[in-house]
């Protein structure tokens, strides 16, 4: 359980350099700590295993790859996460299917309480 004081560190997952930096702000004006963001499967490993995070949201298609071993990564440390993408779940690897999913383009708004649904159950 987190203190009352914790600020919640969110893990953005995004290739696309503009949504990622529009995400990462929305969050930080929201009362998050932000880890990345980063559009790169190495790195957004390597910042789970360094940083760690609360809580991530997740790209599925990362240019040529996908977030799927970011996503299995978090399931294994039990870690919460979102999917903000394009993709439709009959479209997406199984590791994001029971995940809340919103669709791109995703408001301001919608991304703010979805994440906070997730860190209220963190």
């Amino acid at each position: 359980m987190t203190s009352a004081n914790h600020r919640h560190r969110v893990l953005v997952v995004e290739d696309d350099g503009l949504i990622a930096a529009d995400m990462a702000d929305v969050l930080i004006n929201a009362g998050y700590d932000v880890v990345g963001p980063s559009g790169v499967v190495a790195d957004a490993l390597a910042l789970i295993e360094t940083v760690g995070c609360d809580i991530a949201v997740l790209d599925i298609n990362l240019g040529w790859d996908t977030s799927e071993a970011v996503a299995s990564s978090l399931r294994d440390r039990g870690t919460p996460f979102l999917v903000v993408s394009g993709y439709t779940a009959l479209q997406s690897p199984a590791v994001f299917h029971d995940a809340p999913r919103l669709s791109k383009p995703v408001s301001d708004t919608t991304l703010i309480l979805n994440v906070a649904k997730l860190a209220a159950k963190h």
